[in-house]
């Protein structure tokens, strides 16, 4: 009897135990396929707009569209397959609001209705 206390005690605490890791693991995953590669538009061996995120959580961001501009930030995993960025900085001294990205999958980054290929 007290085995089964025990097993119908400890169930729900391994199981909540388990659930706190996968958040983690989440993050973990975009960060593995967001870093380090060329994000890019149409496609990366001719560019017309790129990103690059790094591990220590900047990015950078480049148009070659209506005269070129570049983009500085930093960059959160905010959950759910969705980046929020935060602009420090642009080539043009303009002031860019945050803006949230999304991860459809691993080689896909979606920004607006755009989306980018690494």
């Amino acid at each position: 009897m007290k085995k089964l206390i025990y097993l119908l005690l400890l169930t729900p605490i391994i199981y909540l135990a388990s659930c706190g890791t996968s958040a983690t693991s989440e993050s973990q995953s975009i960060k593995d396929c967001l870093v380090g590669y060329d994000w890019c538009q149409p496609n990366c061996s001719n560019p017309t707009m790129a990103w690059k995120f790094s591990a220590d959580a900047t990015f950078n961001y480049s148009t070659s569209m209506f005269g070129g501009m570049s983009a500085w930030g930093t960059w959160e995993d905010i959950g759910s397959n969705q980046i929020e960025l935060i602009y420090t900085k642009t080539s043009t001294g303009d002031v860019l609001p945050k803006k949230t990205l999304s991860m459809p999958d691993c080689n896909s980054l979606k920004v607006g209705a755009t989306l980018y290929k690494r």
